[in-house]
């Protein structure tokens, strides 16, 4: 009896802290060459795990945890760089150097590549994965739960109207089926003009067809960013500036990377939907 409860205590402590296996396997060492990764990695690893993260983790125009890599060595994305720091896992991403990713594994290490998450479901499978990887699950599952929570909250009140979205970039460019910027505008309770109009992912949306459109809301998709450009100077255009939709600005951090933090983009076009005249839409 006294050898079955102590065999059963031992299940217990397993299963609570993870097998010994289990301890053994998670990194010790991590390198992330890519902005995306950075941001999970910054998120869900102990600071001990973290070796380095790109050079991009530190710009706070991009990088929603550009505060918590401070401190952190930064890479440049070289292969030289990555084996001088010996990383027993390097995570990289769909637009890494794919050179150095493939030195890197020629070399025998372990190299990750993440897609870019445009929806919801591959966000969550992403934390999901990448908490695994590096034994962190229990904050993985944590991270998940308060991004549901916060998305339902913004969708609450979605049942009625959905007022009408555009999403302009400069040169006239627009994000429609298969976008990250479709799949937050779509869970904030609004129609994306390039959805209606048959664009995907990236599309061309002309000035005239977006002033006969008269969305309810023009999203300016490149946030806060103060870097002049002629492409920028757009948004001056007499007739977006006379135009009668409401213009919302969300800082560029929140779209470069689909992870938890796209939550809160979602809440903020919630906000700004609650506030638009509930009158039919175009």
């Amino acid at each position: 009896m006294i050898r079955g409860a102590a065999i059963f205590f031992l299940v217990l402590l397993a299963v609570h802290f993870g097998s010994p296996a289990e301890s053994r396997s998670a990194p010790r060492r991590v390198v992330s060459i890519h902005l995306c990764a950075d941001q999970l990695l910054l998120a869900l690893a102990d600071r001990g795990q973290i070796v380095s993260v790109s050079w991009l983790a530190t710009d706070v125009r991009r990088s929603y945890m550009a505060k918590a890599a401070s401190g952190v060595r930064l890479n440049r994305g070289t292969a030289e760089e990555v084996v001088d720091l010996q990383p027993d896992l390097v995570l990289a991403g769909f637009r890494s150097a794919r050179s150095t990713a493939a030195a890197l594994r020629r070399l025998g290490y372990r190299v990750v590549d993440l897609e870019f998450a445009s929806d919801f479901a591959a966000i969550r499978r992403q934390i999901r994965d990448v908490a695994s990887l590096l034994g962190q699950t229990a904050r993985g599952k944590a991270m998940v739960t308060e991004m549901d929570r916060r998305l339902a909250r913004a969708a609450a009140d979605t049942a009625g109207r959905r007022p009408v979205a555009a999403i302009y970039q400069p040169m006239g460019f627009t994000s429609g089926r298969g976008s990250l910027e479709d799949s937050l505008l779509s869970a904030a309770g609004f129609e994306n003009l390039a959805q209606r109009l048959g664009l995907g992912a990236l599309g061309h949306l002309p000035l005239e067809t977006l002033l006969s459109a008269k969305p309810d809301l023009l999203v300016n998709w490149m946030g806060d960013d103060p870097a002049p450009s002629l492409a920028r100077r757009f948004y001056d255009h007499p007739a977006l500036v006379a135009a009668p939709w409401r213009t919302a600005t969300l800082p560029n951090k929140f779209w470069a990377c689909g992870a938890w933090y796209s939550a809160l983009a979602v809440e903020r076009l919630a906000a700004v939907r609650r506030t638009l005249d509930s009158g039919p839409g175009p």
